[in-house]
């Protein structure tokens, strides 16, 4: 367990409290406030013995300068964090996630899209079929460690090697198209990036899925010498083509006179062989998904192949706020300095 302040910058503010206690305190601005009442022969109330109020009237400055002080320890949100490390069987897995202009298509006929329209309701295109089978397929696998890296004409490491699924699909929710530079398809720079974040896996079973629909264009890295080196780390690739062939539908803008959307019929290139041939170097399988649901099948069937290896990794990690009940101890002292206020230690007239 760790203790740690999530605004730690806001202790700052407890320098305000030293500062007003020496106002408050201190005998030269004590001297300077004016008393309730002006007596001419002040020496005359010296003689006089002081109740028990005149002891509790600096409490209420010590009341009020606590409950500041405790503001401001809740307003840096002390937390503790608890990471649960469990010992189970897994695999490890690494995900190469197509993000380049392509995904933008729609794989139904334009009667079916326009079906839909009437319907009320958005055709889902290539990209936010594959995060939704991938966002699924990641809640399903307890015990295994994910790792996914994005790519277009560049490749990003998204997501390191983790069992912090929920962490992962809620990343993944938050995915659109045009977060990188879609002009492009560095496959080769995709499998180099998995497997570098796969190269100190201790893992009896690395996998690399390649999810793309195109054939490649750009990257420095050619797809055979990824796979040449994924053969020798031992990590099997899996590419997965999505996308149906021929022509598709890709939304251009909406129409300016009746609102809807406009589409125009493409169809990109795909090279199959260059896949096959990556899947052959490492001993994986190529798979051909023209849907969410082939896509869900491709990725069970790569899954129900492998016997389990023994992982250790933090799955859990939860976050426990601290303030609550700082912030009812401060509300409790201000009520008490109230309340003393305006009875024991009320002042007159």
């Amino acid at each position: 367990m760790n203790f740690a302040f999530a605004y730690p910058w806001v202790l700052v503010a407890l320098l305000i409290v030293p500062a007003l206690a020496f106002f408050r305190f201190a005998p030269r601005f004590r001297r300077a406030r004016q008393g309730t009442f002006l007596f001419s022969q002040a020496s005359f109330l010296k003689t006089q013995p002081r109740s028990f109020r005149h002891y509790l009237m600096p409490l209420l400055d010590v009341l009020t300068l606590a409950a500041i002080a405790l503001v401001i320890f809740a307003l840096a949100r002390p937390q503790t964090t608890e990471f649960e490390e469990v010992d189970v069987e897994g695999i490890d897995i690494f995900v190469a996630l197509d993000m380049s202009g392509s995904m933008r298509a729609i794989d139904l006929d334009e009667q079916e899209v326009r079906r839909l329209e009437r319907l009320g309701k958005e055709p889902v295109n290539r990209f936010d079929s594959a995060v939704q089978t991938l966002r699924d397929f990641v809640k399903s696998r307890e015990h295994d460690r994910i790792g996914i890296v994005l790519f277009a004409r560049e490749a990003f490491l998204h997501f390191p090697l983790t069992l912090d699924h929920n962490m992962v699909a809620q990343s993944l929710d938050h995915l659109r198209l045009a977060d990188i530079d879609e002009a492009g398809t560095a496959i080769g720079n995709a499998l180099g990036r998995s497997i570098a974040g796969l190269a100190e896996s201790t893992a009896d079973t690395k996998i690399l899925i390649l999810i793309t629909d195109g054939d490649r264009r750009g990257g420095n890295i050619s797809p055979q010498q990824a796979a040449e080196m994924a053969k020798k780390l031992g990590i099997v690739v899996y590419p997965i083509l999505v996308g149906r062939d021929g022509l598709a539908m890709v939304p251009v803008g909406r129409d300016i006179f009746s609102g809807r959307t406009s589409y125009r019929k493409v169809e990109f290139p795909i090279d199959p062989a260059l896949l096959e041939e990556i899947a052959q170097i490492t001993d994986g399988r190529y798979f051909r998904a023209q849907d969410g649901a082939s896509m869900r099948d491709d990725l069970k069937t790569i899954l129900d192949e492998y016997d389990r290896s023994r992982l250790e990794d933090i799955s859990n990690v939860e976050h426990r706020e601290l303030y609550r009940p700082l912030v009812f101890w401060a509300l409790l002292l201000l009520s008490a300095q109230f309340l003393l206020r305006h009875t024991l230690c009320r002042t007159y007239p």
